[in-house]
């Protein structure tokens, strides 16, 4: 089976190195992928600022540029969940919304592919505890499951948990650049209840949480660590 790859935006412009280790990932388990080089924004940011038009736009490219039927692969919650859940309501025409739900329907974010493969023909390593960041996006999505099975298999590693309470790391896409002084007292306060697992740090299904939640560290001196999923796994 091959792939396209939809490498998110933020990633391509704020942390190619993930996108990277995306690519090393997937070849090394020999799955053939493509990277279609047309592609842009999937238009979360847009719909998300109150701006369907914008978003239905960037969606109609999306859809130009995947439109080949083949599985898409994306390594970001956010970014799948867009598509699985918003594409099929932003589309208007009866066609637009076959082609929306079409797409929608062969979308899969990277952990939920790669836990269906079974065991890693590898074994990564990470020495230490980490919690996994439970975004939003990925709960809504339903994948950390999938992506608690895939970090079993990374020896040295133990994960760790925060209370449920704290259900938002203060990202919300555009809600940190409109309220940025409660979206730092979100994150702080999470990361504080991280600090106090002892864990080193975080791993996440989504860089945008964790470039929110870096920059927070870092203001307050905090010696944590940040990473991708597949960062981890390709230790």
């Amino acid at each position: 089976m091959s792939f396209q790859l939809f490498i998110p935006c933020f990633l391509d412009q704020g942390a190619p190195e993930i996108a990277g280790a995306v690519a090393d990932l997937l070849t090394r388990l020999t799955l053939p992928w493509d990277y279609p080089e047309d592609q842009t924004c999937c238009g979360q940011f847009a719909l998300t600022l109150g701006d369907p038009a914008t978003a239905r736009r960037l969606m109609r490219h999306f859809l130009r540029v995947f439109g080949s039927g083949e599985p898409l692969l994306c390594p970001s919650a956010s970014c799948t969940l867009m598509v699985r859940r918003h594409y099929p309501r932003l589309a208007e025409s009866p066609a637009e919304r076959r082609e929306a739900a079409a797409l929608a329907g062969r979308t899969l974010e990277l952990s939920e592919y790669l836990a269906r493969l079974g065991p890693l023909p590898w074994t990564p390593r990470y020495p230490g505890p980490l919690v996994l960041h439970r975004s939003c996006k990925a709960r809504q999505l339903g994948v950390l499951p999938a992506a608690a099975r895939l970090l079993s298999q990374v020896a040295g590693l133990r994960l760790l948990e925060v209370s449920p309470y704290y259900s938002c790391c203060g990202f919300g896409g555009v809600f940190s650049l409109q309220h940025p002084d409660l979206a730092g007292e979100m994150a702080g306060a999470y990361l504080e209840a991280v600090l106090a697992t002892g864990a080193q740090g975080l791993v996440s299904l989504d860089y945008s949480c964790l470039m929110h939640l870096r920059s927070v560290a870092v203001a307050r001196g905090w010696d944590l660590q940040f990473f991708h999923l597949a960062e981890i796994l390709t230790r």
